[in-house]
């Protein structure tokens, strides 16, 4: 998309929080840690780009998330910005919202009928068959961003075992099971320092 629209609109990525951190509850294939600091997140991030010789400019966000929590965009989310600095469109959250399509499409109407599509999200009536959202996220967003980090959480990510967000019959009549793989040391209890993230101490 960069490569098709570059010479009229700049393209950014904002490199936030480690989704899958190894000390996170939810690692994957990555080997890194969670950043503690503004500069460790700096030097993650510049090995990231350097690693997928990325070509668009990236922006960082601070230690403190601020970014990310006000735009509610945790692991990740596109948004594109008119011309007047509002929102013009506002994908849902990654990965299952990250369509790309749905920006190019709003890309193509802000750069037919700039400040537009911005007007439209200011009109609840106008917007009412659409996803995007103007401003920081609204209390169904900070809803959404609540339950994600309860599901989040050691306890419900070892009962939720198709990580879909939602506690189905089938998980929960499998739930004694599924908590027993929390009990690290085998003492058949399952106690604070299981159940919650592990955190690194510095």
């Amino acid at each position: 998309m960069n490569a098709t629209y570059g010479d009229k609109v700049q393209f950014y990525f904002v490199y936030c929080r480690e989704a899958h951190a190894i000390d996170s509850d939810r690692p994957n294939s990555t080997e890194v840690e969670q950043p503690v600091s503004t500069e460790e997140r700096r030097e993650v991030a510049a090995a990231f780009l350097d690693d997928m010789e990325l070509k668009i400019p990236a922006l960082l966000d601070n230690i403190d998330d601020k970014t990310s929590r006000d735009y509610a965009s945790h692991p990740d989310r596109m948004y594109l910005i008119d011309v007047n600095g509002k929102i013009a469109y506002a994908g849902e959250k990654g990965p299952r919202g990250f369509k790309p399509d749905e920006l190019e499409k709003a890309l193509k109407q802000e750069l037919a009928n700039p400040g537009d599509l911005a007007k439209a999200n200011e009109n609840p009536q106008a917007n009412k068959d659409s996803n995007a959202t103007l401003g920081s996220p609204d209390a169904t967003s900070r809803q959404r961003q609540r339950a994600s980090r309860i599901m989040s959480m050691p306890l419900i990510s070892a009962i939720n075992s198709d990580g879909d967000d939602k506690v189905s019959q089938s998980e929960i009549d499998d739930a004694t099971a599924a908590l027993k793989t929390l009990d690290q040391n085998g003492d058949g209890k399952l106690t604070s320092d299981e159940l919650l993230p592990q955190r690194r101490r510095r």
